[in-house]
């Protein structure tokens, strides 16, 4: 995989447009910028070592994720004793003990209450984010990590560890919205589905160590320390990520424009930011006057801000297509105009401020259409694709594990369940690594269509396998469904949102689509058991039935993001469902421009 810089010249084909309101260009301008040969639009930015360890870090939330979902799996019989009665034991001691009484309906809410946890997560992670910023969010979320290590590490009784694993779910829900869009906004065009692939790869892994880390211990202190691990990882994201830049996107959202343009300078180092730089502002225009539930042009103020000349032409507004070398010439020339540039920047902070770009949109205005670019079909696809990640039946695989494994394999042999589990869950490695190097080469559809298309077929032969046998292609198969959705339809979704949903309504819509995705998990760890008592051989073949569900809805209705800006997706998608194969592109671009005056796609372009 190269990571080499790209040239402007091969990768913007796209046609240039004219007209419409022009915002000020902010230029990286520095003697080095003006000299070097990567003077090129931020959009098209490549592989920056400073945004990888940025995610790096963001993704030991993933970590912690991974590891409370996998440490309960394997770890029953070693933290649980037996308790005869149905209530959670409130008997406590000076002590920690070797184990702790519980019954089996104590042990089953204990491991689903970190669901309940991850939904009321999920319904605030969005809130939190947007009024303390993403970074912040994740620095404060720690603290319920933390404090479900410290709960389940210190447990003496059954309600004591259920306590904990509500707090760790909490952590958990909150991370899932708030990591996943911190990335995605942080992220240059050409590589965000690199970056974002990384939440899935490391909750994948968190899983992998934990289950691996269950299997060998055997005393109370060895299953604490197990338990208690998440508490370390939070401590070192407390501890680092403060040191790294907000979103630039909260930042101009929150009204601090000064603050987004240095986080933007900081992420596309050596790059020209100034088209980034009005996309993200248009953006938020857009949807403060949609949160308002005007359809009226900008306050005077604030288009002011937007028409303003610029020091390269005092009386023409900016060509957002003008070449490299023009770039460099108009670069040149501000260098002895930085006070010129620091007016206008003042004056961006000040019409940002009396046009209140910071304000949001609700859940019910996007249902309705009621926003500024009708986002109605990208809600559903981003809403219905987190929904498929547990209605596929990989929820079975993760919490259910033991049980399948003990019916195909032989009971005498104790050992082979669980090191069936590992091996199910260590194939999930190579196929989120392969996810990571191929989802901006092949495109985001071509990934989740052959994601759900396997696991339509893996279903079809495990279902098969449990009616007729024989058991090895039960195992195989199961091996081979757990690979197909790490591929795709576990790991896209999760940046998926932020590649097609203006940050205006970036919360909103994480709110939705991952509370539903916990209340899913919630709700099938309940109804599983029941089908698997009744008619164990029709599970999968049920959880088949939704991935064909999934194939055929992301084959008419999910749109193509790769190489595109949140804008050119709103441009094709925006509006009521609609099947997307149908749309061209030229003919899409013109009725979406002349049918959406003043949106945000009407705003970036005008035929």
């Amino acid at each position: 995989m190269s990571l080499g810089f790209r040239s402007k010249a091969a990768a913007d084909p796209k046609p240039k447009y004219s007209g419409g309101p022009s915002l000020p260009r902010v230029f990286a301008v520095d003697l080095h910028d003006v000299d070097s040969d990567k003077f090129q639009d931020s959009r098209y930015a490549g592989f920056s070592w400073y945004i990888f360890f940025t995610t790096l870090l963001v993704s030991l939330s993933a970590l912690n994720i991974g590891w409370s979902i996998g440490m309960a799996n394997i770890s029953k019989p070693v933290i649980c004793q037996s308790y005869p009665t149905s209530v959670l034991s409130t008997s406590s001691s000076c002590e920690f003990p070797d184990r702790i009484p519980f019954s089996e309906d104590a042990w089953s809410i204990a491991i689903g209450v970190l669901s309940v946890g991850g939904f009321i997560g999920a319904l605030v992670s969005g809130l939190i984010a947007d009024t303390i910023g993403r970074r912040n969010a994740l620095v404060v979320n720690n603290g319920f990590f933390l404090a479900g290590s410290v709960l389940m590490g210190t447990s003496t009784t059954a309600l004591h560890f259920t306590l904990g694993r509500f707090v760790m779910g909490v952590g958990c829900g909150v991370a899932s919205g708030v990591a996943t869009t911190f990335v995605g906004e942080i992220s240059p065009l050409r590589w965000r589905g690199f970056y974002g692939a990384f939440f899935q790869n490391s909750l994948v892994l968190g899983i992998l160590v934990a289950q691996f880390a269950s299997v060998y211990i055997s005393t109370g202190l060895q299953w604490r320390i197990i338990v208690s691990l998440p508490g370390v990882f939070s401590i070192i994201q407390i501890a680092l990520l403060p040191l790294r830049v907000e979103s630039p996107s909260y930042l101009i959202k929150a009204r601090h424009v000064t603050e987004a343009r240095h986080a933007l300078l900081k992420l596309r180092s050596g790059y020209d930011v100034s088209s980034e730089w009005q996309e993200s502002l248009a953006s938020l225009d857009s949807g403060e006057r949609s949160a308002r539930g005007s359809y009226a042009e900008p306050s005077n103020a604030a288009a002011a801000a937007l028409t303003y000349p610029t020091p390269h032409s005092p009386e023409q507004p900016v060509d957002h297509n003008s070449s490299e070398a023009t770039m460099k010439n108009n670069g040149s020339k501000m260098l002895g105009k930085f006070s010129h540039t620091s007016s206008i920047a003042s004056m961006q902070t000040r019409a940002a401020s009396e046009s209140g770009l910071g304000a949001s949109v609700g859940i019910w205005q996007i249902l309705c259409g009621r926003t500024r670019d009708d986002l109605r079909h990208l809600l559903i696809c981003c809403t219905v694709l987190m929904a498929l990640q547990q209605l596929s039946g990989i929820s079975v695989t993760l919490f259910g594990g033991n049980d399948l494994a003990m019916a195909i394999f032989d009971s005498e042999s104790p050992l082979s369940a669980p090191w069936a589990c590992i091996v199910v869950c260590f194939t999930a490695l190579p196929a989120t690594l392969l996810c990571m190097l191929w989802v901006d080469k092949l495109g985001r559809r071509p990934m989740l269509l052959g994601s759900l298309g396997g696991m339509t077929i893996c279903s079809v032969l495990i279902s098969t396998g449990l009616f007729f046998g024989p058991s090895s292609m039960v195992m195989a198969s199961v091996f081979l469904c757990y690979f197909m959705f790490n591929m795709g339809i576990g790991t896209i979704p999760w940046f998926l949102m932020a590649e097609c949903v203006p940050a205006y309504a970036l919360g909103p819509t994480t709110i939705l689509a991952c509370s539903l995705n916990w209340v899913l998990s919630l709700g099938l760890g309940l109804v599983v058991p029941i089908i698997e008592n009744t008619v164990p051989q029709w599970l999968f073949v049920i959880f088949g039935g939704f991935a064909l569900f999934g194939f055929l809805f992301v084959m008419l209705f999910v749109p193509e993001t790769m190489d595109r800006s949140v804008a050119d997706v709103i441009i094709k998608h925006a509006g009521p469902m609609h099947v997307v194969i149908k749309y061209g592109k030229k003919s899409s671009i013109r009725k979406r421009s002349s049918g959406n005056n003043g949106s945000l796609a009407s705003m970036k372009y005008k035929k």
